[in-house]
């Protein structure tokens, strides 16, 4: 009897379905999800997984040191350009005075920027420091700020500490804590639907409280 190629192209891609499903079920889904991970040193080290909020974080605390790292490089060839023009003792003091006003400027805006009350504030304040830190032509790293402040669910350190915690205690597979973090489910069946290796690892009860808690902890910009 002859098959059809369609027939077969058919079967093979329920074949290949059903393989994924049981993949994910199991999280076989490639070396990265091993819970053993190499560095770039050729050293062991612990999985890592972030969600998008820790994520953001820390995209925005390495952002604010790279524009610290600039003031300091500034102020530096500052400095050795005065000593080379030899000035005077008073306009150095001058110059070192407005120096420490700088830095209370620098260090006041990296605190309104890691601590912004809005969503739109926060965007405002990334196009400002992509800007500062890149000249405003990393358009992939400022499309990733902007997908990361419109879909993080948990604002501030202490609260993605909070989350990290409460996640951390179930004893969950890094990527599982991740998704869990990221993913806004209500409800428990929600949850293992987008998450299927959860099915068989935590109760139904329990999972709902963790949601629950998670839910509590989430920031409203």
């Amino acid at each position: 009897m002859n098959v059809s190629t369609s027939t077969f192209q058919t079967r093979r891609r329920r074949l290949k379905k059903v393989e994924e499903e049981e993949n994910a079920a199991t999280l076989q889904l490639g070396q990265e999800f091993q819970l053993k991970q190499i560095n770039h040193q050729g050293e062991e080290e612990e999985l890592i997984a972030l969600n998008l909020s820790e994520a953001r974080l820390v995209i925005k605390e390495a952002l604010v040191e790279r524009r610290r790292a600039f003031k300091r490089s500034q102020k530096k060839h500052k400095k050795k350009h005065l000593k080379h023009e030899n000035a005077n003792d008073e306009t150095t003091a001058v110059e070192d005075e407005d120096d420490d006003l700088d830095e209370d400027d620098v260090n006041a805006d990296d605190d309104d920027f890691m601590h912004s009350e809005t969503r739109e504030k926060e965007l405002e304040s990334i196009d400002v420091l992509l800007e500062q830190t890149t000249g405003g032509n990393n358009k992939d790293l400022k499309n990733t700020m902007q997908y990361l402040t419109n879909f993080s669910r948990f604002r501030d350190q202490e609260t993605v500490g909070a989350v990290i915690q409460l996640l951390k205690s179930t004893g969950l597979h890094p990527f599982e804590v991740a998704q869990l973090g990221s993913l806004a489910c209500d409800t428990a069946d929600e949850a293992k639907t987008l998450i299927p290796s959860l099915n068989n690892k935590i109760s139904d009860d329990e999972l709902e409280r963790i949601l629950k808690e998670l839910s509590n902890l989430e920031t409203l910009y």
